[in-house]
């Protein structure tokens, strides 16, 4: 590589320390975004609770602990997943619905505090739907957070004095039941299973606390079915609010991801007619990434996704894209600069219509990351030749290093499918030579930097990928002619 004059010097550390700026602006909106959710959800609890003019000391101190217990449970999961969702940061958006969900929780244990039905044998909150929020959660964001808010926020409404212990043995189980019941959902409907578990749950639950207070028994067909309502309600109401969640906050459920995987969407047709090489590539990547991702550990139905849609922006113009060529090659007829710019572009416009469909931000990042800012080496290479010294800058990526393993992936994958295509007779043996050549550059580039892969995971990653290219470049016997 050429050395630089102190005039490229000089742009290069004001392109670095712009770069930078932005980047900072970036996330000091997101967390302008976060500060103003925790402190709305704060006045909205508080208020309410506040309102009553309580001057009682213990039931001041048990209220306070329970803001406590919330805040502090929001600010965790800012920070890192636990163990098992490594260098994990919750987003913006997730943060936002935590506080939005948990001020809810609150304005709702505020209304049925001290409030008992069927003469003060069973408490108000058996008509309260509380496994809503935690099915809101675990479907959104993850089904352990929802288990352990299911925990954190009865306890924090039990300490603050708003609900009984009857209530909170009521809200833990529905919550927990919630949570567990969410876990394996795929489908919309699945939701109506999870609310008869619910309401399962809710009866056993109830029944117990019926024998526990002596109810007469002309009380218990009632409560038993107001028992039964409230689960079902829950998951009808799961099914009302999740899709006004999802395109508010476009966020990447598992329902949502399943309807993206429909080949029948325009965006996908468009791409598969106007770019069928990108569109087979793609398929194939999304192979790649979701059998990788299985045996990490990591989000396969994301990977899928984000694979499936990481090359919309070659719609376009996609006879510049070497997997759509046939029989001329486009870049003969530009130089290697407006080449690369190109090349370049295609990462640029994948974000602006993926933006433009309403995409899940994940998937979104996925886009933007999978060729991070990596260089363009044969456009770099050629420039170099031609005009003897270059701004390297000008041939990389726009994009960022992916930040998660399933943008890694699918970043390893498109790298590996592509390059894969160039070998001859591609043995177990010179796959795993190749793939490992492929992986090390993008490492020692610093392009897995950020996304908290192991080397355990990568080498589960080729291994996976050797996998399923020999499966898919076996060799095939020679079928002998037809004579007749």
């Amino acid at each position: 590589m050429t050395k630089k004059t102190g005039d490229e010097k000089q742009k290069f550390l004001v392109e670095k320390a712009v770069k930078a700026l932005r980047n900072a602006v970036k996330l000091t909106n997101a967390k302008i975004k976060q500060a103003m959710a925790l402190v709305l959800s704060f006045i909205v609890s508080a208020g309410l609770f506040l309102a009553d003019g309580e001057t009682d000391a213990g039931v001041i101190a048990g209220r306070a602990i329970m803001f406590l217990l919330f805040f502090v449970f929001v600010i965790l999961f800012t920070g890192r997943r636990l163990s098992g969702w490594r260098n994990r940061r919750r987003t913006e958006t997730e943060v936002i619905l935590l506080s939005m969900l948990g001020a809810c929780y609150f304005v709702a244990a505020y209304f049925i505090r001290d409030k008992t039905l069927f003469d003060g044998y069973m408490p108000a909150s058996i008509v309260l739907p509380g496994a809503l929020t935690v099915m809101l959660v675990s479907i959104s964001i993850d089904r352990r957070v929802g288990m352990i808010i299911a925990l954190i926020l009865p306890t924090g409404a039990l300490l603050a004095g708003a609900i009984d212990i009857y209530s909170y043995l009521m809200g833990t189980a529905s919550g927990a039941a919630g949570a567990l019941a969410a876990r394996n959902a795929r489908r919309r409907s699945d939701m109506l299973k999870a609310g008869a578990a619910i309401a399962a749950v809710n009866v056993v639950t109830a029944f117990s606390i019926l024998l526990i207070r002596g109810c007469p028994v002309r009380f218990c067909p009632f409560i038993l079915f107001w028992a039964a309502v409230n689960g079902l309600a829950s998951g009808m109401l799961v099914l009302g609010i999740l899709p006004i969640i999802e395109n508010a906050l476009h966020i990447a459920t598992t329902f949502r991801l399943i309807e993206l995987l429909d080949t029948g969407a325009p965006v996908l047709i468009k791409l598969e007619n106007a770019a069928p090489g990108t569109y087979s590539h793609s398929m194939m990547v999304a192979s790649l990434s979701e059998a990788a991702c299985n045996e990490i550990g990591a989000r396969a139905l994301l990977a899928r996704v984000g694979a499936c849609y990481h090359d919309i922006g070659k719609i376009d113009h996609p006879e510049y894209f070497v997997e759509n060529q046939k029989l001329y090659n486009k870049h003969n007829e530009l130089t290697p600069r407006l080449s690369a710019t190109v090349i370049r572009s295609h990462v640029k416009l994948g974000v602006e219509k993926a933006r433009a469909i309403g995409l899940p931000t994940e998937v979104i990042n996925i886009i933007s990351e999978h060729h991070g800012n990596s260089l363009i080496k044969w456009f770099y290479n050629a420039a170099l030749e031609k005009e003897g010294q270059v701004n390297m800058e000008d041939f990389c990526y726009p994009g960022n290093p992916p930040h998660s393993r399933e943008s890694a992936v699918v970043m390893l994958a498109d790298v590996t499918e592509a390059a894969s295509r160039t070998l001859e007779k591609p043995t177990v043996a010179r796959l795993e030579k190749f793939i490992d050549d492929l992986f090390k550059d993008k490492y020692e580039s610093g392009q897995l930097a950020e996304s908290a892969l192991t080397f355990r995971d990568m080498e589960t990653i080729k291994q996976s990928f050797v996998r399923i290219l020999v499966s898919f470049y076996h060799s095939r016997i020679e079928y002998p002619k037809v004579t007749h």
